[in-house]
């Protein structure tokens, strides 16, 4: 097995994992109680019989996040931030490039609609603390480092929040520590321990080096063959399922699943390459779709339609079509060509230092 020169398997994985948290979200259309007074059924949900599964647990994906994460940067940058490849700085506008103009743009538009909504309702959409403190918070792309009184603005933007703090530890990790597993298992412990005291940073701490150490296992089961992962990785997909008990087990499934998929297409070049644009769009899409959830919202308040449009499996597919329709045109013509300009004047590629961007 050799190892391929991007993972589409996990890139694909990315966007499926993105759009289960839409589906998580989907509940953001029923709250609060809508105005027949009808509470939220969760089997109502439209075509729940086929999504029941992304319905209940959508929201253990942002871990699949973490985790994958942890799994591409210590293939990528691992060894060049290690040897001094590449400087902390150099390293930040690498990733701010990619992550903050559209951090930025729906920011200002959930800004700009909140009050809107808020006009028409009475209340804001889903997420309440929309003030200037939180604003700022958003703002340095800290919403979720322990400041935050609640959900504010674009809220989905919290994990992303988290990983920019990952970036920074995962940094200063790599200089003193290299890809040591057994400094990886300690960082895992000490999320696991840090959850205690801030849940959001502790997870995204222990999914982010589970995600190293899965990559470590791959390095050495390339060599080695690893068929008893890849034959094990279903299997405990099944038992977590079957427990119900899958938020307990994803700590064990989903660095097996990012490590029994990297290891397939070691075997089988190119495997998933024709889903890999749904990872290639899968932080647009995430980004996008409260922005996407609260317009909708405000439309159907300024016509005075019931909030049960939205347990309509029609309603469910347009509003996909349309986030995978603006999330292509908001990575192609907006996020690519930003980050191009924004590396071009403050990290301008060097020749020979064999950096990834």
């Amino acid at each position: 097995m050799t190892t391929p020169g991007r993972f589409h398997a996990l890139d694909a994985l990315r966007g499926v994992a993105a759009l289960s948290v839409v589906l998580w979200h989907w509940q953001h259309f029923f709250a609060p109680l809508n105005p027949r007074g009808a509470a939220f059924a969760i089997e109502r949900q439209p075509l729940f019989d086929l999504f029941a599964f992304f319905y209940r647990h959508g929201h253990t994906a942002v871990q699949l996040f973490f985790c994958l994460s942890g799994f591409i940067f210590f293939w990528l940058y691992a060894d060049p931030v290690a040897r001094g490849g590449i400087s902390f700085g150099r390293f930040a506008v690498l990733r701010m490039s990619r992550l903050y103009p559209l951090h930025l743009a729906t920011l200002l538009v959930v800004a700009a609609l909140q009050p809107l909504y808020l006009g028409l309702t009475g209340h804001y959409f889903v997420y309440p603390a929309n003030d200037a403190y939180h604003f700022l918070l958003n703002l340095g792309f800290i919403s979720a480092w322990g400041m935050e009184k609640g959900f504010s603005f674009n809220a989905p933007i919290w994990s992303v929040s988290v990983e920019v703090l990952m970036y920074g530890a995962f940094f200063l990790f790599c200089r003193r520590a290299g890809r040591h597993t057994g400094a990886m298992a300690a960082a895992v412990l000490a999320g696991w321990l840090l959850q205690k005291w801030n849940g959001p940073i502790g997870a995204g701490m222990m999914f982010f080096f589970l995600g190293g150490i899965a990559f470590s296992a791959y390095t050495r089961a390339v060599k080695s063959g690893g068929a008893w992962l890849l034959a094990c990785t279903p299997v405990a997909w099944v038992f977590a399922v079957w427990s119900g008990r899958f938020e307990t087990f994803s700590v064990i499934v989903f660095p097996m699943t990012v490590l029994a998929l990297a290891l397939l297409e070691s075997r089988h070049q190119g495997l998933g390459r024709r889903w890999s644009w749904l990872g290639d769009i899968s932080y647009s899409s995430y980004l996008l779709h409260f922005p996407l959830q609260l317009a909708a919202a405000t439309l159907t308040a300024k016509l005075a339609i019931a909030q049960d449009v939205f347990y309509s499996p029609w309603c469910l597919l347009l509003f996909f079509a349309t986030l995978l329709a603006l999330s292509m045109a908001s990575h192609h013509g907006f996020e690519i060509p930003v980050q191009r300009t924004l590396r071009r004047r403050f990290a301008p590629s060097r020749s020979g230092q064999g950096v990834p961007g």
